[in-house]
């Protein structure tokens, strides 16, 4: 018997296809013979992963399909002639792009189209969050679990600094905002609450939107920044390298993440890495994936999260509480543990396939 996962697209940073690489490890380390394939494939991981094309399988063999989002590989999925698992990262509700970015708003749509069809040659499914996995018992999935998504602290720690962004490191409060932009993000919000901050509370303070924007949408946030006169105090940084961005979490004094929708949420992750106090609204699987680490905000009005803010990083035992918070979290998603429930998850995956 052999485990082979396959997904539309595998690229080295993104964080659907790490958590693949990572469960190919975890597998192997279990004992199981393995195989990764993509329908695209980034050159960087052609000497480990093979592409579609060369697909070969067992009647033994079972395949574990990674689900992102509506592509046109979703039909090889479904029309697989043995049913198989799935690793399901979430599909954004398709009404967030309405209006705004249409291709993003086909592709979700046609996601959960998608994901029904694939549901029913599915025997196994796993949600990398409970949120993600009561949805997958909704569509009618019987046998579900939670699988979180691998945290890799070394994969972090060890890079290097990234000397243009250190001279960000300057007595101002930096509060990052890291992931695309785009409207379910809610960047405009983390501005309004920027400018509350800004205005009522002290002037030295720097928010830094890290990662590529939707055109439509960055100028929307542009034309918000400088309504606000807030152009001295919002940094566009764009897409970043891997070491820019961990010189980011470096000298960042929080993260302030404001999504109405998230499967999992990796920044909330790569911020209790680097220690950083989190303020997060309670949407989605936010809350599961947060924890203690962080503040989940009762009030996300602009004023409501510049005060959160104020009194957070001036309460000692606040701070003293969160970072207790942030170590329970890591060990609950490290790699040992996630190794663990794999273990028993495959166990019960192998006994309904022989069955």
């Amino acid at each position: 018997m052999k485990i082979i996962q396959v997904a539309h697209a595998l690229h080295p940073t993104d964080a659907a296809s790490r958590q693949l690489l990572n469960m190919d490890k975890l597998l192997r380390e279990l004992g199981y013979d393995t195989a990764m394939y993509s329908h695209r494939l980034d050159e960087r991981l052609t000497e480990r992963v093979g592409l579609m094309g060369d697909f070969s399988a067992s009647l033994e063999d079972i395949v574990i399909y990674h689900m992102t989002t509506g592509t046109s590989f979703n039909r090889w999925v479904w029309k697989y002639p043995r049913k198989v698992v799935l690793f399901y990262h979430n599909i954004t509700p398709a009404r967030y792009f309405f209006g705004n970015a249409w291709g993003s708003w086909f592709k979700c749509l046609r996601g959960r189209h998608d994901l029904k069809k694939i549901a029913k040659n599915t025997f196994f499914a796993w949600g990398a969050s409970e949120y993600s996995r009561r949805e997958l018992e909704e569509i009618g999935i019987a046998q579900t679990a939670v699988l979180p998504i691998v945290v890799e602290p070394e994969r972090y720690t060890e890079r290097g600094e990234d000397e243009s962004v250190l001279r960000y490191k300057d007595g101002s409060l930096n509060l990052l905002v890291v992931g695309r932009g785009v409207p379910h993000k809610k960047q405009e919000e983390a501005i309004e609450a920027a400018a509350w901050y800004r205005n009522h509370i002290s002037s030295d303070i720097r928010l830094v939107l890290i990662g590529n924007i939707k055109p439509s949408y960055e100028k929307k946030l542009h034309a918000l920044v400088q309504k606000r006169g807030m152009e001295g105090n919002v940094l566009f940084a764009g897409q970043v390298t891997d070491e820019a961005l961990c010189t980011w979490y470096r000298i960042a004094d929080g993260l302030l993440c404001l999504s109405e929708h998230e499967g999992f949420c990796v920044p909330l992750i790569e911020a209790m890495i680097f220690g950083l106090p989190i303020f997060a609204k309670p949407a989605a699987a936010v809350p599961e994936t947060l924890g203690g680490a962080g503040v989940l905000l009762s009030d996300t009005s602009p004023q409501g999260v510049a005060e959160a803010v104020r009194r957070t990083m001036t309460d000692e035992l606040a701070l003293a509480r969160l970072k207790k918070g942030r170590a329970e979290r890591l060990a609950a998603f490290s790699p040992e543990n996630v190794r663990s429930r794999l273990e028993a998850d495959m166990k019960e995956i192998v006994r309904l396939w022989q069955a």
